[in-house]
């Protein structure tokens, strides 16, 4: 997947100038109170580097773990973080090898439908008889098949979840000849779905609701043929870890690098906000003992996390504050319009703030009007999502941080014109005024 040139993001900024007036328009009409960022919001998260931080990450291209755009990003964020006065080291494991490979179902009628294949990914070559599998309904007779599994809409993201575990214990016991599946979201595309790095997994491939209907078709009794190739060797993938020492409190900001594609609204804002807490805190908080982590393996049900909480991350008693840059911090929203999605000049709110109890407080108030984030929920590691999840289940007792799920999360097309850069900017003063008051 080709990396997006400076001349197409300056594109995207000024087409989202020009969506402010509607902003203000659509406010006008709906008569709703109407959150604005001050000048001073404004200035103090963003001057230019940000944005930039968001189009230099997009121009890597893909960032699957251990891809050729993975390491340059961890060879950037390198150098800034050397720049800032941090000392850098890496952390290297082994990751799944995946650069957007494809497999494809071919109908008896010669049909050929091509989708992402699901990791840790497993060959096959095989034909065998169709059967159709709504998620509302009791599985049908699956021995030997190759199921049509049409999902429940939602915004998917991990084969860990309910009802994609469902699917997949259903599949172990009846031996399937493999799973097309049909991830209904709100992109109307192929989502790409996280799973653990070592997996008992069935061959498996994730197809566009665009192609339900020809699918639903064919399982009336018909015959297909699923091709995946063989997986290549592993890999080796890399978290980045920085520290600034000092006598100070210490303080871990962590966020993923890694996703699968360009992952720009998934993963860009995350990245850029993480820089600019690194350069802010170096500075305002001068004796803070500084421990910074971008990890690689994301997409392997947090795999780098866990290699970095097992081995390299700072004692929870010793850790006076853990801050977490999760999915999507400032993807736009859009109106569903039929066939169409239309931007919207605000931010998706499908995103979720957790603090650890005490801190909750704080940070309804700090992001309050900031949507999503303003409802701050007091979580652990029962409640949480992502590398949040591990973070708390450690033990660490003074944590907080951000996840979501954006429309064209884990899909080909999160690009950078899916990020809300004015949004962007409050966010990451948020996250910076939440530090401050957090440390005390």
């Amino acid at each position: 997947m080709a990396g997006l040139n400076r001349e197409t993001f300056s594109l995207i900024s000024r087409r989202r100038a020009l969506l402010l007036p509607a902003a203000a328009a659509l406010g006008a009409c709906a008569s709703l109170p109407v959150t604005k960022t001050s000048p001073m919001e404004f200035e103090e998260s963003n001057d230019g580097a940000m944005e930039h931080a968001i189009a230099t990450y997009a121009d890597f291209g893909a960032h699957f773990s251990g891809s050729v755009g993975d390491h340059a990003t961890t060879d950037w964020l390198d150098r800034e973080l050397l720049g800032a006065g941090y000392e850098t080291r890496r952390q290297t494991f082994e990751v799944p090898t995946c650069d957007g490979e494809a497999g494809s179902v071919t109908l008896s009628d010669g049909t050929s439908l091509s989708g992402p294949v699901q990791m840790p990914g497993l060959a096959t070559d095989t034909q065998a008889e169709l059967v159709h599998w709504h998620a509302d309904l009791p599985p049908p007779e699956l021995g030997g098949k190759l199921v049509v599994y049409h999902s429940r809409f939602g915004r998917h993201s991990s084969l860990m979840s309910p009802e994609w575990q469902r699917v997949l214990k259903a599949t172990r016991e009846a031996q399937l000849a493999g799973i097309v599946a049909i991830t209904n979201g709100p992109s109307r595309l192929a989502i790409r779905l996280n799973a653990p790095f070592e997996f008992d997994l069935v061959p498996m491939l994730t197809i566009s609701p665009a192609d339900a209907a020809a699918l639903r078709a064919a399982t009336q009794g018909q015959t297909a043929r699923l091709s995946i190739a063989p997986s290549r060797p592993n890999r080796l993938a890399d978290n980045l870890i920085a520290r600034r020492k000092g006598p100070g409190p210490r303080i871990v900001v962590s966020t993923p690098k890694s996703g699968w594609g360009i992952c720009a609204s998934e993963r860009g804002p995350g990245i850029a906000i993480f820089l600019m807490l690194a350069r802010r805190l170096a500075s305002s908080l001068p004796d803070a003992d500084i421990h910074l982590v971008a990890t690689s393996g994301h997409e392997y049900e947090n795999l780098g996390a866990h290699k970095f909480l097992e081995s390299a991350a700072p004692a929870p008693a010793e850790t006076a504050l853990w801050v977490h840059l999760g999915a999507n911090l400032s993807a736009f929203d859009f109106h569903d319009l039929g066939p169409s999605l239309l931007p919207l000049p605000s931010p998706d709110p499908q995103r979720y703030l957790g603090a650890t109890k005490g801190l909750d407080a704080f940070a309804r108030e700090i992001f309050n009007g900031r949507p999503g984030l303003e409802a701050a929920y007091a979580m652990s590691a029962d409640d949480a999502a992502g590398e949040l999840r591990e973070i708390l289940a450690a033990g660490y007792a003074s944590a907080f941080g951000a996840f979501g799920a954006g429309r064209f999360h884990h899909t080909d097309q999160d690009t950078p014109d899916k990020v809300d850069l004015i949004e962007l900017a409050a966010t990451g003063s948020a996250f910076l005024k939440m530090v401050h008051r957090a440390i005390g």
